[in-house]
């Protein structure tokens, strides 16, 4: 995962360019479902349904998002231009609902893998989510999942 953050941010290019709100949100959204190497149908199927849900797109124009969102050869959609324009086109408030559907996408399959975990975490801390807020909206969105599997969630310090 951090190689992953790390190669988004490196690719940088000096363009000015800047990703549409939607497109960028799909981002996140994309790089969670990707996240414990295993994109199943049921985040796929999350992000097909938060697309549809909070932007009115049809299936069809919410597949094209999210493979826009997979090109990883767009100068808009380097890592570093997705958070900069979610953080400077949205309040904290809408940031941490953003969160929130990128952490239901991990939550989607039943399991919580420590890379999604970790993925989450320092999400928040780019876009700037307070912590506080981030603890409340992950419990809120758990109290919807009661048999959630933690035992890849947590790695054993030892084995670091």
């Amino acid at each position: 995962m951090i190689k992953t953050l790390k190669n988004w941010w490196n690719q940088e290019e000096l363009s000015p360019e800047e990703p549409e709100l939607k497109l960028a949100v799909t981002k996140l959204m994309v790089g969670m479902m990707a996240m414990d190497g295993n994109v199943d149908d049921v985040e796929y199927g999350e992000v097909i349904r938060l697309l549809n849900e909070n932007y009115n797109l049809s299936i069809e124009e919410s597949k094209a998002l999210v493979e826009d969102a997979m090109d990883n050869g767009r100068d808009d959609l380097h890592f570093s231009k997705v958070v900069a324009q979610i953080e400077k086109s949205f309040s904290v408030e809408e940031r941490a609902k953003i969160l929130k559907k990128v952490w239901s996408i991990a939550l989607a399959d039943g399991d919580v893998d420590f890379m999604e975990e970790q993925y989450i975490n320092r999400l928040s801390g780019l876009i700037g989510v307070p912590p506080v807020m981030l603890s409340e909206l992950k419990s809120e969105q758990e109290r919807l999942y009661p048999n959630l599997n933690h035992s890849q969630r947590y790695q054993d310090p030892t084995q670091v």
